[in-house]
């Protein structure tokens, strides 16, 4: 494990016994002195079927707003690409997006980045670990890798994806009507045994990545809160590594990020806390104001943490409102 940074303000957590590499998946630094009054933003899945310039425009607004750092839960780029020249075309564009900002920005592993041998490949390439933690004064964040391994898909899958992820990048606001089609498709092709898998959430937690969070739950057993970021909701999963994870969590207060399914869900058990953010850019699931493009605000105010809900749909440019005439019309 390789500590980073000052003890006392932030440090960073690496299991180096998985690659051996100087690249990272996250851009920039912790602010020092941070200890127990910050702002960090969450942001929820770009894609996949996203819509071109929404994440975009979430990382402006976090620019103007300048949470301490951003946490992202996964699925920054459509993927499931066979060819790893595709995989790096599409993660040079949004990894310059982001780098722009200037925002420190920890990245999660999503399926769409990780759903090919060749998405593993460039992953690595280019980011290095999977897996990692980092602390914040008395703030321990655990950041994991649900495709651990990876659920490979079909090619005869990854076609109709492709072939979906096209009419929507080429006819954004008939998204639904696209979406419906792909679910037709799908449902046509599937026995009744792979409809019941297909409501199914498969957390991959391999044993490695188990026993690192394991040992740095251990060693930061005095953290007043714990932030777990993960792209599937293990909460929503048969999944015994999570169920081992929130085991080692124990009695501690702590929160589960989550994303996957382009949908805000937000509750309560006890010392935990589960959220399910929202999408940032990827094709909606539904038309309830959970399903709209959003960012999740944390503010952690000494030992009180608050989450708020930013929609983008609802935030312009003051100059998107021109001076006018005033008056009243005669009755």
């Amino acid at each position: 494990m390789s500590t980073q940074l000052d003890r006392k303000h932030s440090e960073m957590f690496i299991d180096e016994s998985r690659i051996a590499t100087d690249k990272r998946p996250w851009f920039g630094a912790l602010p020092e002195g941070l200890t127990d009054n910050f702002s960090f933003a969450v942001m929820g899945d770009r894609c996949g079927m996203m819509t071109a310039g929404v994440f975009e425009q979430g990382l402006e607004l976090l620019k103007d707003l300048g949470p301490d750092f951003v946490l992202f839960v996964g699925d920054l780029v459509e993927g499931y690409w066979k060819d790893a020249a595709n995989a790096r075309e599409e993660w040079e564009y949004i990894d310059a997006q982001i780098a722009v900002t200037g925002l420190p920005f920890f990245q999660t592993v999503g399926n769409h980045d990780y759903g090919t041998q060749a998405m593993v490949d460039v992953w690595r390439e280019r980011k290095g670990m999977d897996y990692y933690a980092f602390r914040v004064g008395d703030y321990l964040y655990l950041v994991l890798n649900t495709e651990d391994p990876f659920d490979p898909m079909s090619d005869e899958f990854i076609d109709l994806v492709k072939s979906a992820t096209e009419k929507v990048h080429r006819d954004p606001e008939n998204t639904l009507q696209y979406m419906k089609e792909f679910y037709d498709e799908i449902v046509s092709q599937l026995t009744p045994e792979q409809m019941k898998g297909m409501s199914q959430v498969n957390v991959g937690i391999s044993e490695q990545q188990l026993a690192f969070a394991e040992k740095v739950l251990a060693e930061h057993a005095d953290a007043k809160h714990t932030f777990v970021s993960m792209h599937k909701p293990g909460w929503k999963a048969e999944s015994a590594e999570f169920a081992r994870i929130e085991a080692l969590l124990g009695d501690r207060p702590y929160t589960v990020f989550a994303g996957h399914f382009h949908s805000l869900e937000f509750s309560r058990q006890d010392n935990r806390t589960y959220i399910q953010l929202g999408r940032t850019g990827a094709a909606a699931h539904g038309t309830t104001r959970g399903d709209d493009n959003l960012v999740l605000w944390v503010n952690v105010r000494g030992g009180e943490i608050s989450y708020r809900v930013v929609h983008l749909d609802g935030v312009t440019d003051a100059a998107a409102y021109p001076p006018h005439a005033h008056g009243h019309e005669e009755a």
